[in-house]
């Protein structure tokens, strides 16, 4: 258990919805609320000032040059700089423009113009494609909206009901933002299932499979039900309870708890672990939840907020 004795569990119902404390006092689940929008955007600030801060002054110089062309559409966005015999006509115009402006006026050398601009394209300032730079994609309110979003939902998927409500966005631009995004390696995507999920770039990958199935609230309203049942007196309950009080068929909580125990959020109990006063059924399976998993997965995503709960 959490060490805070007042750290609140919640627990689902049909009809509504309670939160009851480690004391059984009954507070009202309005007091338990998500961090505003306004956090996640702020991390994407502070995000693309990182990024901006990464570059060297001459490859800001030549961004601004890059950015320029882009726009000029005469040249294909073809970004190729392995070697400056082969470079690609776009990389040539952006060369040959940086040279113009700035060998004389900041005393560039030729070759120090031409490794920025191949250091542009490895940190994936610019790219093949692309029209736009990485700067005008973190300066767009739209693409900073939807990394905000996928910071505050990571593993969100392209068919996920929040899209529409709150980028107020249909499935397809979604989609294409999100390729946009992951081209200049802002957002990166995962295959889990028959589903393409989005993270956070700096996100790591050891719990992508259970952000996507916490999306999934019927999941998340099991493993608080078997919070609950670790403090419950009168005896743990049975799967057909579970499906009863969630309003699901038996068969789906077998499923949800038979993922929970491969991915050990769920830990199978011996029945000499049963409290002394519990009844125990010997024919039946007991389970607890892995609550130092659920702590670790916290440090890394927020939402849902077991730490909370615990």
């Amino acid at each position: 258990m959490a060490e805070k004795e007042l750290q609140k569990e919640k627990v689902f119902r049909k009809k509504d919805t309670v939160v009851i404390s480690k004391s059984d006092e009954i507070i009202d689940a309005s007091q338990i609320e998500e961090e505003s929008p306004e956090v996640y955007s702020a991390k994407i600030d502070l995000i693309q000032k990182q990024l901006l801060s990464e570059l060297t002054p001459i490859e800001k110089d030549v961004l601004s040059v890059a950015r320029e062309m882009l726009k000029k559409k005469r040249l294909p966005t073809e970004i190729k700089t392995e070697r400056i015999e082969t470079i690609s006509p776009m990389v040539d115009s952006i060369y040959a423009k940086s040279i113009a402006r700035f060998l004389n006026q900041k005393n560039y050398k030729k070759e120090a113009i031409f490794l920025a601009i191949k250091s542009l394209e490895q940190k994936r300032w610019i790219i093949t494609g692309q029209r736009s730079t990485k700067e005008e994609i973190l300066n767009n309110p739209i693409k900073k909206k939807i990394l905000a979003f996928v910071e505050k939902y990571p593993g969100v998927h392209a068919r996920d009901t929040k899209i529409a409500l709150q980028l107020d966005m249909t499935r397809n631009p979604f989609i294409k933002h999100m390729v946009s995004l992951e081209a200049f390696n802002l957002v990166r995507s995962s295959k889990i299932g028959s589903t393409l999920n989005y993270f956070p770039v700096d996100l790591p990958d050891v719990f992508d499979d259970l952000a996507v199935q916490f999306h999934n609230p019927i999941v998340v309203e099991i493993i608080k039900l078997f919070l609950a049942d670790e403090r419950r007196k009168d005896g743990r309950m049975t799967l057909m309870q579970m499906a009863k009080e969630l309003g699901v068929y038996h068969r789906a909580i077998q499923y949800h708890i038979n993922f929970l125990l491969k991915n050990n959020v769920l830990l199978s109990v011996s029945p000499t672990e049963i409290k002394q006063n519990e009844k125990v059924d010997t024919r039946r399976k007991y389970y607890r939840v892995n609550q130092d998993l659920l702590l670790r997965y916290n440090r890394l995503f927020k939402i849902p907020p077991f730490s909370e709960w615990l």
